[in-house]
Order: C-alpha cells, then structure tokens, then sequence
C-alpha cells in the first residue's frame, strides 16, 4: 500500500492538471475492491477526473466521447486489433507513429 500511496503523490505532484480524464472500462471485481482503498489516497480533483465505464451509461459515456468505429473493442469500442509483431514494433514503424498508426 505504500508503494501506491507514493507513486500517486508523485503523479500528482509532478504532473499536475496534464490528465483530462481517464476512463476504465469494465474494471474486475478484483480492480473495484482495490479502488475501494486507494480512492480515499487520490486528490479530489483528479478522483472527478476518473470514469468508470459499465453498463449501458458506461457504454454512452464512451459513444459520446469516442469514435467508437476507431476504438478497440477491448475500451469499448467496435475495431478489431490486428495480431502485435514485435519487429515490426521495433523496427519498422517510424517513431512518430504508433504500432497501428498509418505512417503515410
């Protein structure tokens, strides 16, 4: 618990305001007992900054502040990931792109 309080001082110390918000997506049951704990450790203007997103408003959080068309289907969304090749990865994609960034 020590090591989570120190890294959220750090974050929140060093990188203030940089975070518009943060959404998690249908977090496990595990995740939601954790954030149970660590919630009362996160400064309050960063805790309005954080959505979860379950369920059908999760679902229209996510449809109202992403193309969803664009987005994985793991954040809620309807795109397929392609397979991760680590070569390509590391050695065929410029380093201004993302892996599955068009890089023309």
């Amino acid at each position: 618990m020590s090591v989570v309080k120190h890294t959220l001082l750090i974050l929140q110390g060093h990188y203030p305001e940089r975070m518009f918000r943060a959404y998690i997506a249908d977090p496990p049951m595990v995740f939601r007992g954790f954030w149970k704990v660590i919630k009362h450790f996160i400064d309050p203007a960063t805790l309005d900054k954080i959505a979860f997103c379950t369920g059908e408003e999760g679902k229209a959080l996510l449809e109202r502040d992403f193309d969803t068309n664009t987005t994985e289907k793991q954040a809620g969304g309807q795109k397929e990931l392609r397979k991760f090749c680590s070569r390509e990865f590391l050695f065929d994609t410029p380093h201004h792109c993302t892996f599955d960034e068009d890089s023309s």
